[in-house]
């Protein structure tokens, strides 16, 4: 399995645990991928997040709202959630 696939899996599994009503940090992804070196993988972990919006299965939100910015464009934190 590539890397952008093993991303995009942990994504769905940490969503999916995480249910409609609670978020989840990019980091936790990055993390759970490469617990050592887990920022390097920072831009890619949200590029794939970015994707799974364009396929409607998460959201982007800040200080609890949704926001229309993907994940890689957003400033600032940012939570990722299922999408309703």
């Amino acid at each position: 399995m590539e890397t952008e696939e093993k991303i995009m899996q942990l994504h769905r599994d940490i969503a999916s645990k995480r249910g409609l009503h609670a978020t989840y940090c990019p980091s936790e992804v990055a993390k759970a991928f490469a617990p050592e070196e887990w920022r390097d993988y920072m831009e890619i972990v949200r590029e794939v997040a970015d994707s799974l919006v364009k396929k409607d299965e998460l959201v982007v939100m800040q200080k609890g709202d949704i926001i229309e910015a993907n994940a890689t464009e957003a400033k600032g934190a940012i939570r990722l959630r299922l999408k309703k």
